[in-house]
């Protein structure tokens, strides 16, 4: 199977990257920093994995076309697209400023509509294809201080069931996975905090193969995954 990933240099999505490749899928890594995807195409090289990087600002659209375009050229196709790639800003509203709740508009919601806009026509013409948007459970929960966070995820939530929809009559399924909290730098608001109770992102790599190995004809449409063991106290 053929799969590109968003977001795919570091955090949830290396660990999907990563996780996908040792499993035998041909992975295709989108990611704005060049050297962070050498990284890790590097590393998974090393691990006997088959990956391919493109560079790639998913803000804009133009970008990701045409780097979409590249690594399907490079793999010959694509049979599935995850879209990961966030920006995680824990602020309320007095305190977050105009630039970070656009910088989350345009990665967060943009960013998804981009790649999956990119990739359609070959699934489309295909008639087959399948497509995994990472929202989070504070895309269905509030989220007290991170309401614009919280506002992006919510709309992850909205395009992808509503892509389920759309698409269902053309062969592509849609599934929204809502991870809880994930021992990712970028969701970490305390640097010195034990993170060993979190989900690893290889638990959601290991969850995203389980969703793309589904038996045709069958869509696990939304699925949760959080951590078993409950944060410690304070």
């Amino acid at each position: 199977m053929k799969v590109i990933i968003t977001g795919a240099s570091k955090g949830i999505g290396r660990g999907i990257a990563t996780y996908l490749a040792m499993d035998g899928m041909e992975t295709g890594l989108l990611a704005r920093s060049a050297s962070a995807l050498e990284d890790v195409t590097q590393s998974i090289e090393e691990q006997g994995g088959a990956c391919h990087a493109v560079p790639c600002d998913l803000r804009d659209p133009d970008a990701t076309e045409q780097s979409v375009q590249e690594i399907v050229r490079l793999m010959g196709g694509v049979d599935a697209l995850i879209n990961n790639a966030g920006v995680v800003i824990r602020k309320d509203i007095f305190e977050l400023t105009l630039e970070e709740w656009r910088a989350m508009v345009d990665t967060n919601i943009n960013g998804v509509f981009y790649a999956t806009r990119a990739v359609l026509p070959y699934m489309r013409e295909q008639q087959a294809g399948r497509i995994i948007n990472i929202s989070s459970i504070s895309g269905k929960l509030p989220l007290p201080g991170g309401s614009g966070y919280a506002a992006s995820k919510f709309a992850v939530t909205g395009l992808s069931l509503s892509l389920f929809q759309e698409l269902r009559d053309h062969g592509i399924i849609v599934s929204t996975v809502y991870p809880g909290s994930v021992d990712s730098a970028s969701h970490r608001h305390e640097a010195e905090a034990d993170p060993s109770w979190k989900v690893a992102p290889e638990d959601v790599g290991r969850l995203c193969r389980d969703i793309l190995n589904t038996a045709p004809g069958t869509v696990l449409s939304e699925v949760e995954i959080r951590p078993l063991r409950r944060p410690p106290k304070a």
